[in-house]
């Protein structure tokens, strides 16, 4: 087994188990709602190599989904959200594609594909996966107001522990 398979599979348990044992617990909201909610599970998803095939993706994106929603007690939501970001993803990295290319051997890390361009790739799947995530949690859009306010929110926090998490994990990658 090489060592990107390695890498993603410890990925894959560590931010699973700090999801829903860590995680889940930081909730912030008024008047009974929650707005702020931290997701960093799909960290998994964004850190997997460029060259990895689309279905892996989706099916990796599907497993972790639903061994989030397991212990959320939330059917489908988490893997509905999660096998979008990773569908989209291919999109994202094509819109965001540098003027030289991607190399097969890159991954979509701040080293490998500078911190600029490793900002908005995160940014922009996070947006998209908790836009569907509260989407799908609401199941109308008549709250579109509190689904923006709950992602607006929530990708903030999301980011801020992403971007803490990618620096103090490994400063240099």
């Amino acid at each position: 087994m090489d060592k990107a398979a390695t890498n993603s599979i410890i990925r894959f348990f560590l931010l699973w188990f700090l999801q829903v044992f860590i995680l889940k617990q930081v909730i912030w909201g008024w008047d009974g709602v929650i707005y702020l909610q931290i997701f960093l599970y799909p960290l998994f998803i964004l850190l997997l190599p460029l060259n990895t095939p689309r279905g892996l993706t989706i099916l990796l994106a599907f497993v972790l989904g639903l061994a989030i929603d397991w212990l959320y007690e939330s059917p489908g939501l988490h893997a509905g959200a999660l096998v979008f970001t990773a569908y989209t993803r291919a999109f994202v990295l094509r819109i965001l594609t540098p003027r030289e290319g991607y190399s097969n051997k890159d991954h979509p890390t701040k080293k490998s594909l500078g911190q600029t361009w490793f900002f908005q790739y995160a940014a922009t799947l996070i947006f998209i996966h908790l836009f569907v995530y509260f989407s799908l949690e609401a199941f109308t859009f008549v709250y579109f107001k509190s689904i923006l306010l709950k992602v607006l929110f929530s990708w903030l926090g999301s980011m801020f522990f992403l971007l803490a998490s990618i620096y103090a994990i490994n400063p240099e990658a």
